[in-house]
């Protein structure tokens, strides 16, 4: 349906806002309909933005063409915006389509056209904080999710966005520039931040203890690749961020795990691998006893997961302190040997998805104990890098036709190994 300023008969309309009043009393539209002219630019404000509501994207993209008033509303309803670039590396920010010198201007109109927008995407984009200064009092204050992934903005220029946008909640800032000042900036310019992603940002616990006490409501905070980030850092978040669930600490090589000692219960997510974990920095992590997502993979192939931390005494420790446990990454987990697969299977009833690429221990006898004991399980992920027979997975897919196996050929001395 594409709307347009044409006259519409008192059936469209009925079929639209023509219900009654619980008291029997006509509705503002039906008493429109009896009045006439029919059209629908009668139609209070309110009526036209939930009729711009029910309406499929293209035909929202067309709203605003008709009128003034209808512009207005679809400005005001307006959301969302980002601008779509080519899939490259973030290393590489990749030249833009608009020309640099205009883009400014644009981006500039549209951020006082659109003062309601909720989700806003700055993500590899030429700077702008140099031109938009003058005009920026003019923005609407009401984005809550801003991505500035890959931008090469310095610390000032970081502060200067964070001004413009004080109801912030969500922030991503992968592969930026910023560092611990301008992480201080925006913890004190957006206390009401709840998730947050610095993943590969040159930060440090400075600026962690700075973010951790003016954003005590974060939930969720992801820094993949920080290596410069150590346990203190991890406390500081642990003992200031009560609503903290989800951390993301993957390739911190300079972790061993003992600043989560103390850890909420409420911390559920974790994602660890290639973390320096040590058998006190285990203890801490399980302390809370909260874990339904845990993970020990490292996204870089060139980094050892926990230093082979993780073995056959760690995971049954894990499996002991964290009953609720729902979903199980052991990726590379080499020391992972029968005794810790038939506790996976003696104590995870409530285990969905499990991983163990790479477990080398991993034999029959295992994954037997896993078939019989994981009631729950939904997925499993397996490669050929282990010691079980060519048919153990063909059997695990025969018994249990309810669980979805993943199975992964690795290249070994450049021969792939058929498993099927």
């Amino acid at each position: 349906m594409v709307m347009s300023k044409r006259i519409l008969d008192e059936k469209f309309l009925i079929q639209w806002f023509g219900k009654t009043y619980n008291d029997g009393r006509p509705c503002k539209i039906r008493r429109i309909c009896r009045e006439g002219p029919y059209s629908i630019t009668n139609l209070p404000g309110d009526c036209l933005e939930h009729i711009f509501k029910c309406l499929p994207t293209e035909d929202r993209n067309c709203f605003g063409l008709t009128c003034r008033q209808w512009l207005h509303i679809q400005n005001n309803n307006r959301e969302h915006l980002w601008f779509l670039y080519p899939k490259k590396k973030c290393a590489v920010t990749p030249k833009p389509s608009i020309n640099p010198e205009s883009f400014h201007v644009v981006v500039c109109k549209l951020l006082v056209r659109f003062q309601n927008l909720k989700y806003l995407s700055l993500s590899r984009l030429p700077k702008i904080t140099d031109f938009v200064a003058l005009t920026s009092q003019l923005f609407g204050s009401m984005v809550q999710t801003l991505n500035l992934d890959c931008c090469e903005y310095s610390d000032i220029e970081f502060s200067l966005i964070f001004s413009w946008f004080p109801r912030l909640k969500n922030v991503r800032l992968i592969w930026t520039h910023i560092t611990d000042k301008g992480l201080e900036a925006l913890a004190e310019r957006c206390s009401s931040l709840e998730t947050i992603d610095l993943s590969c940002c040159s930060i440090t616990d400075k600026g962690l203890e700075a973010l951790a006490k003016c954003c005590s409501s974060l939930k969720e905070v992801k820094l993949s690749g920080c290596r410069s980030i150590t346990d203190s850092g991890i406390s500081f978040l642990i003992q200031n961020c009560g609503e903290l669930h989800t951390l993301s600490i993957d390739s911190c090589s300079k972790i061993t795990g003992i600043g989560f000692l103390g850890c909420a219960q409420i911390l559920s997510s974790l994602t660890v691998g290639g973390c320096k974990l040590n058998e006190d920095g285990i203890n801490a992590i399980i302390s809370g006893g909260g874990l339904e997502f845990l993970s020990f993979e490292a996204p870089c192939e060139s980094v050892e997961v926990g230093e082979k931390s993780i073995n056959t005494e760690a995971v049954i420790k894990i499996l002991k302190a964290c009953p609720s446990l729902k979903d199980l990454n052991l990726k590379n987990c080499e020391d992972v040997e029968l005794e810790a697969w038939e506790a996976i299977g003696q104590n995870c009833k409530n285990l969905k998805r499990l991983a163990v690429y790479g477990c080398l221990k991993l034999c029959d006898l295992g994954l037997r104990a896993l078939r019989e004991g994981c009631n729950n399980l939904s997925s499993l992920s397996v490669d050929n890098k282990n010691s079980c027979s060519k048919s153990a997975p063909e059997r695990f897919r025969r018994e249990r036709p309810d669980v979805t196996v993943n199975i992964k050929c690795m290249v070994k001395k450049d021969i792939i190994q058929e498993w099927l």
